[in-house]
Parts: C-alpha cells; structure tokens; sequence
C-alpha cells in the first residue's frame, strides 16, 4: 500500500510519525517522573503541552522546510529526467530548485549530458544506416511531383496512403488517413476495382468518375496491391478530363452554330445574285440589291471572324501551356547552336516550352544562314505582366520578309501541320525584328512559384498507417489521426463570445503534419473588444467579409474527420464547437494531460509547457490560431512517450487520465 503513496504524502507520514512518537515519549516521560514525586500533576501537564506542541510544531516547520527544499526538488528533478528518458527535450537541467541537494543536480545534470551523448551517437548510426532510404525517398518524391497526372495510394478502407501534387490541383486539400470518399465520387471506383478483382490477368481497371464537388470530371485506371498475395492497398491514377470533353462539345456546337449561320447569308447571297444576274432591274434595285449583298457579307465575315477567335481559344486549351524558365529554352536551344549566350537569367514564363524552343530554333536556324550574323545571345527583358525573349547579334539586320517565311513553316513533327504563327497566335502573341538588330518575343510572366505559396511542402506518403483509421477507445495512441486546433475569441465567456479565428494541423501520432493546417478568420457578429485585439491582434476590419462560424465550423468538421481533437484548455475551445453541434470528436487538453503527467507543480501553461519541453514558439505566432496550435502539437508529440511510460498507451486510457471535460 505504501508503495502507491507518493513522495511527498510517504515524507509527510515520516514527519507526522516523528512528532506523534516524540510527543507520546515526553509525555510517558512526564507521567513517570510525577508518578515517582508525587505531588500535584498540574506542573507536569503543563509541562507536557508546552512540550508536545512545542515539538509538533518544531517537526511541522522542519517537514516544510524538508519538502520545499528535498521532496519537492527531489520531484522535480525526477520529472525533469524522466522527460528527458522519453522525449527529445535538450534544454540543461535547471538546477537552482535543487540547490540544497548536493550533488544529486549535478549528477542528474551529468545524466542527461550523457543521454544526450548517447543520443547524438545513435542519431549519427541511424543517419548513416538510413543514407540510402533517404535517397530513394527524394527519388519517389522527385517522380511523384513532377508526374502530370493524379496518383493516389489507398488503403484497404479507402484512406490516403500516398498522394502527388497533381491529385491536390484536382482533389483540393486532400491529406493522408483522410477518406477518399469526401474528395471524389467513390462509386465508380469500387466498381473498377471490382472488375479487376474478377479480372484473371490482374491489368488496372478504368473508370469515370466526378469530384466531391461535383465541377470535375476524371478518368482514369485502379489497381490492387498484393504482397505475398495479401492486398494491402489500391493505386488510383487519374486526370482530368473536364476541358477536353467541354471543348469536344464546344466543337461540336462550334460547327453547328458555324452552319446554321453560314446557311442563310449564303441563301440569301445566292438569291441575290440570281436577281443581279437576270440584269432585269432597274438602277435603284441594283443598288439595293448590291447594299443587301454587302450586308449579308459583312454579317457573314463577322461571324467567321467570331468563329475563328473562339475556334483559336479553344485550340489553345489544347497545348501544354504551364510555367517555364527561360533558361531551359535556352539550355534546350544549346546543343544545336552552340555559339548561343544565355543571358536569361532567372526570368520564367507562361508558355508551351517546347512549342517556343522549337520557334526560336527555326528562327536561329535562319538568322545563321548568313556568316556575317556573329554573338548570337538570348536574354530575358520583363514588361509589366510580361517576359520578352530577345534575340540579339551583331551584323546585318534580317529582313521581316524573310523572318515571316520562317514562322510559317511546321513547327516539328511532334506538332504536325501547325506553323510558328499558330504557336504565336494560341500564345496571344507576336514576333518582331527590332534595330539593334535583335528579335523580339513576348510572353506572359509565370504565376508565383508554388513553393514559395507553401512554406511547409505537405508530406504526401505514409505506408506505415494503420489499416483502421476511426479512432477507438482500445487505439494506441501512437496510431491514431489528431486534429491539434485553438480558436481565437472575442472574450472567455464561451455562453456568450464569439470565435473570431479558429486554426489547427494534423498528427498521424507523433508525426506532425506541417502542410496540412487550417486556418480561418471568422465573423463574430459584434464588435471585437479592444481587450481581445489586444491579446490577438485580430481587428473588426480583419473579419469584415469573412464567413460565420457556422460555415467555418461545416469546412473545419471536414478537415478533422476520423481524428482525435486536441488542444490546450480543451474544455474552453471545446465550447465553441458544442454550440454548433455535430463534434462528436473525443477530445484531449493537454493542459490536464500536463497535470497528471507533473502533479509536483501548478505551472501548466502553454508557455511553462513550452519551457519544460523544449518548444520554441515564435513571439510573432503567440496568441494566433494556427501558431498556439502549432505550439500545441509539439507539446502533444513530446508527451506522448511520457503516457506510454505511466501505462497510458490507448485513447481510452488517454481520456481516463485526464478526467472529463465537462
């Protein structure tokens, strides 16, 4: 029994001994020596209550001063290397609480250097075992980003193992362990892989299918994955098929429209002639006529005309036009003009890279049928919204004759029968000769980089996820799906504040996932108090126009599907989400999980939190959303080997631990 007591209670007892026993010793002691006298007892008993209190109390402020300078040190530091054993903490032991000690701080301090050691040496082992892995892995990534169509990875229960980025430009923010099922159309896919299921040669299996949201359409082929015969998994790969099919339909009506159109000016010019040729009527109906003829033929050329600009659009959603650097165009143009200068520098375009190297080839090759054309360079000049590619070279000029004979000859084969002025003319572009001489090509500036927009590239593969993906009470934790979140508030009063800003990121256990956050202003629909802005920064100005929290609270349900919520001071933010309903979501605060964790001391906050584990939180991110939620998902991570040391390796244990929220 007394094994289960704790530190301080099992001192507590020792000094409650210790007085109880001295008090009954001086007051046997006192009986006896009156017992031996004689006399009144009076003297003795007094005697023997200044005694006992004196001594109950002497040994109570000596158990003070022992707990608050040996238990409770000693406490702490046990904590402090116990942290240490199970998480990657590497801030020093503070040793003042233990300064009465001795050398048990300087020991423990020496303990934790060692662990630290010992630790750097098995990171460095690991590194270097892992050398490979690594490798192969900046391979599959490589290979999976740049791939043009959509690949994901599921598991056996229709969760994202694995996703490329061409899946996110057609899904929209998908994540690994989330349903595919909230992205796109499942049906059809089942039904694809149930034909490759009866298939006996195994080939992937086609099918159309629509996104979640209804706006795409999408084919493509799926597969099982079997190892040792045991399915562990589909690949789906897909594109999207949207703009094909609405030009194909375009096209059609296109055609159509271009005939019915066609068909009565042609009519009526055919009528007109008719009459014109019978030479029968008089001046003034020939002048008619001839004015009728020349409005039917207006009528019809406009059309043409029409016809033609939307027939150019359409063929342009044709070509692969996407971001290029200038200087691929002209590291491809190299090999064949080896005499070239690159001066693009870093200048990227929007445009078909092929389709221009290809022109600016043709164009090279013309301008070096003359000797006399030396210092061949290509550079990049920005104008506004564009990059013009500019030929230059010392010597004659070349005629415009000459360059337009250039442009409409075929491009390639690759492109069959279309010329250098149909590339110029889908690119809504020109080319001309300048005095210089030089040549000029503009094209429009490539959009921003997409890895600038994202400063955490999402991580797009785990093969190591459980097969089950609901979180359940007997779920270890290191296999469950969080959602880390914090909400920013007009006040503390959850009955009667309102969200203004609400954030969170995911964890697949103790792996955070950077890439996939959420965040969102939110309308409160009152005045935000200066006393909150002072907190959070957020202004009525900043939440002018953003959405509910309703609608907000809709899209977030969303993003945390299928996990575990946590958060700092859940009861709190769990609040918010109770009033709007549908958050049947167990939760975790780790603000209790820190109190049962570390009942030595009441210090619990996000920032002694913070300082007790090591996590650094950017002053620029505290009091936001998404930075305290952040912050909040590495003190989560870092606790999680501390729970599995006190036994507390499932959600239902997890939750046990921490008592409820209500």
């Amino acid at each position: 029994m007394l094994d289960r007591l704790g530190l301080r209670l099992r001192f507590a007892l020792f000094f409650a001994a210790l007085a109880g026993g001295g008090a009954t010793f001086l007051g046997v002691g006192l009986w006896l020596g009156w017992s031996r006298a004689g006399g009144a007892p009076d003297g003795f008993v007094i005697a023997g209550l200044v005694g006992g209190f004196g001594l109950t109390g002497l040994t109570a402020w000596i158990a003070l001063l022992f707990d608050e300078n040996v238990a409770r040190p000693i406490l702490a530091l046990a904590a402090e290397l116990h942290t240490r054993a199970q998480s990657n903490v590497t801030a020093d032991i503070d040793a003042a609480p233990a300064r009465y000690l001795g050398a048990l701080a300087p020991a423990a301090q020496a303990i934790h250097a060692e662990l630290e050691a010992a630790r750097a040496s098995q990171a460095r082992a690991f590194a270097e075992r892992t050398a490979r892995m690594a490798r192969d892995k900046a391979l599959l990534e490589t290979l999976l980003r740049d791939l043009t169509q959509a690949v994901l990875v599921l598991s056996e229960d229709r969760h994202i193992l694995l996703y490329n980025e061409a899946a996110v430009a057609l899904l929209g923010p998908i994540g690994l362990n989330r349903p595919v099922g909230s992205f796109l159309q499942l049906a059809p896919v089942e039904q694809a892989l149930a034909r490759h299921n009866a298939a006996p040669d195994g080939r992937a299996e086609p099918f159309l299918t629509v996104g979640g949201s209804g706006d795409r359409l999408l084919t493509g082929a799926v597969s099982a994955v079997r190892s040792d015969a045991v399915l562990v998994g589909h690949v789906v790969m897909f594109h999207d098929v949207t703009e094909a099919l609405r030009t194909h339909a375009d096209l059609e009506a296109l055609l159509r429209e271009t005939l019915e159109e066609a068909r009565r000016p042609a009519m009526a010019m055919g009528a007109l002639l008719d009459v014109l040729d019978l030479g029968s009527g008089p001046g003034a109906d020939s002048a008619r006529f001839a004015a009728a003829l020349r409005e039917e033929v207006d009528r019809l050329s406009a059309h043409l005309g029409t016809i033609a600009a939307r027939q150019a659009g359409m063929a342009a959603a044709q070509w692969p036009i996407r971001d290029v650097g200038a200087a691929e165009i002209a590291t491809a143009l190299a090999p064949r003009h080896p005499g070239l200068v690159n001066r693009t520098g870093e200048a990227r375009l929007r445009c078909d890279g092929f389709a221009m190297t290809a022109l600016l080839d043709r164009i090279l090759d013309t301008l070096e049928r003359d000797p006399a054309r030396r210092d061949l360079a290509l550079s990049a000049e920005p104008r506004g919204a564009e990059i013009c590619l500019v030929l230059g070279w010392s010597g004659p000029a070349i005629p415009q004759g000459q360059l337009e004979e250039a442009l409409r000859a075929p491009l390639s084969e690759a492109y069959g029968p279309y010329t250098g002025r149909d590339a110029l003319d889908v690119h809504r572009s020109d080319l001309w000769a300048e005095p210089g001489p030089r040549i000029v090509l503009p094209l429009p500036a490539a959009g921003a980089d997409p890895d600038e927009a994202q400063p955490h590239r999402p991580d797009f593969y785990d093969f190591d996820l459980p097969a089950q993906s609901r979180p359940g009470l007997d779920r270890p934790l290191t296999e469950l799906a969080y959602v880390v979140f914090d909400t920013e508030t007009t006040g503390l009063d959850p009955q009667r504040d309102e969200v203004v800003q609400i954030a969170g990121v995911r964890l697949l256990g103790a792996r955070l996932l950077r890439g996939e956050t959420f965040d969102q202003l939110v309308a409160p629909g009152r005045p935000i108090p200066a006393a909150a802005t002072a907190i959070h920064g957020i202004t009525d100005a900043m939440v002018d126009g953003a959405p509910g929290f309703a609608a907000v609270a809709e899209a977030f349900r969303g993003f945390a599907e299928d996990t575990v919520l946590v958060a700092h001071n859940a009861p709190f933010d769990m609040a918010f989400l109770h009033r709007v309903g549908g958050f049947a979501h167990p939760a975790l605060c780790t603000a209790r999980l820190s109190n049962a964790l570390h009942a030595h001391t009441g210090a619990h906050t996000l920032d002694d939190l913070a300082a007790r584990f090591g996590v650094e939180i950017d002053a620029a991110l505290r009091h936001t959303a998404l930075g305290d939620a952040l912050a909040t998902a590495e003190l989560f991570r870092r606790m999680l080997p501390l729970l599995a040391a006190r036994g507390v390796t499932t959600l239902g244990a997890a939750l046990d631990l921490q008592g409820p929220l209500d």
